[in-house]
């Protein structure tokens, strides 16, 4: 039977170099595994580890590595970054246990030549401790984008980013928070029995959250029967941010899998209508498929197409959701390889289509109406920039501030402006960001 390592390494193998999503390369590989429920935790720690700290992880290598990573075997080069983790951001594992096994690995994969270069390069990593911290050979105050990038594993233009949005004392706190293990978040769809309930913990900032470390197989079998469905608390708070209790007729205009277009749904009751825009069939399925099992069937309406194919002259809406594709560079601490597939054109595209999206969607807005836009992305240039962006373009809508009621204090999730911001290390959610605008009454300029 496969070990833990061994099925992280071929889950970081798929992942690395493969294209693989860790999420799913994992899940299918522990699905298929036999392991205990401690290895089954292992695994997963070595698998999203390595991954979110590659660059600090590689550039301690090159100090004991005498040629370029790139020309070591891929199972070699995954063996030491996996021991190299183990050794230096984890204080359970015993050093010997680490070393051992990745010496193993490559030589079951490339023969007893690749075990002893393993060996050698961590019986001497072993000896020489003061070069872990590799970040300390960087000035934080002459060069602070490197040094955060280095000690956090971030690509420098990504460091840049979180610098400039937060400062860089709170930025770094921001970074290792990003480098964590993020929590389970669920919603229930329908009422849950004493056994799955027994299971969850309740989120006291947010109505009708729970939270938990792990997924059972009581938790598992919730979800699919559509009892429960997993989402992270940024984006359910952006449900409620929406505030969608007192609209009749709303659209979201990038529905995706429909976890916000349920939401709004039940936030928003019996005699609302939700106007669901989705260009994928395959997405608008799984959403269908979802509703079968639920009472919310007749207050969606699937709309299958670009939103630019949705009719501007049909009626106005009350409350318009624009959940905007972006990079999401909020999402790293759950999909760390994000970190590493991502470059500063990707924000720059995305921006561009996050403005048109937003434009075409205020074309739906009834006066008097609510735009809400919202990103998993921590960019500026995906946030308050598009925002501003779209007021100075816009004079016929204006800022609107976060909701009032008891239910939820903005207070802790919402700036001066009212705008939503939300990070791992203030919220632990994934990064959020999301604005309410409101269509002025008067007529729309021609």
């Amino acid at each position: 039977m496969p070990s833990a390592r061994s099925i992280s390494l071929d889950v970081l193998d798929r992942v690395f170099f493969d294209g693989a999503y860790s999420h799913i390369a994992l899940s299918a590989a522990l699905d298929d595994g036999e392991l205990s429920d401690r290895d089954r935790g292992l695994s997963t720690e070595l698998v999203y580890g390595t991954l979110a700290r590659k660059r600090t992880i590689d550039a301690i290598l090159s100090e004991f590595v005498n040629r370029s990573l790139d020309g070591l075997d891929r199972p070699v080069l995954i063996s030491l970054r996996m021991a190299v983790y183990q050794l230096v951001f984890l204080d359970r594992i015993p050093a010997h246990a680490a070393v051992d096994e990745a010496v193993e690995l490559s030589k079951k994969h490339c023969g007893q030549g690749a075990a002893g270069f393993t060996n050698g390069v961590l019986r001497s990593l072993l000896r020489k401790e003061e070069k872990w911290t590799i970040w300390d050979n960087v000035d934080a105050e002459e060069n602070p984008v490197e040094y955060l990038g280095l000690r956090h594993s971030l690509p420098d233009w990504i460091a840049s980013q979180l610098i400039e949005r937060h400062g860089f004392k709170k930025a770094m706190d921001i970074a290792e928070a990003y480098n964590g293990r993020p929590p389970l978040y669920f919603r229930a769809l329908k009422e849950l029995s004493d056994a799955v309930e027994e299971q969850l913990e309740p989120v006291q900032s947010v109505p009708g959250a729970y939270r938990s470390d792990s997924m059972s197989p009581a938790l598992l079998r919730a979800v699919r029967e559509h009892r429960l469905v997993v989402q992270d608390l940024g984006s359910q708070l952006v449900g409620y941010f929406a505030s969608p209790s007192t609209t009749e007729r709303i659209l979201d205009a990038c529905a995706g899998l429909g976890g916000k277009t349920l939401h709004l749904a039940q936030l928003a009751g019996d005699n609302a209508t939700v106007v669901a825009v989705e260009p994928h069939q395959s997405k608008l399925d799984q959403l269908a498929e979802t509703l079968g099992d639920l009472s919310l069937g007749e207050r969606i309406e699937p709309f299958h197409g670009e939103l630019t194919k949705l009719p501007a002259d049909s009626a106005k809406f009350d409350l318009v959701l624009v959940d905007a594709p972006c990079s999401g560079l909020g999402v790293i601490r759950r999909h760390p390889e994000t970190r590493w597939r991502r470059d500063k054109s990707d924000v720059a595209n995305r921006a561009r289509l996050q403005s048109e999206l937003l434009n075409q969607a205020a074309r739906h807005v009834a006066p008097g109406g609510l735009l809400v836009y919202s990103v998993c992305s921590f960019a500026n240039r995906e946030g308050p920039a598009r925002i501003a962006e779209f007021l100075n373009e816009h004079s016929h809508f204006e800022r609107a501030s976060a909701p009032s009621g008891d239910d939820i204090d903005w207070s802790q999730f919402a700036d001066e402006a009212g705008d939503l911001h939300l990070n791992p290390l203030d919220h632990n959610t994934d990064g959020f960001y999301a604005a309410r605008l409101q269509r002025k009454s008067e007529p729309e300029p021609k």
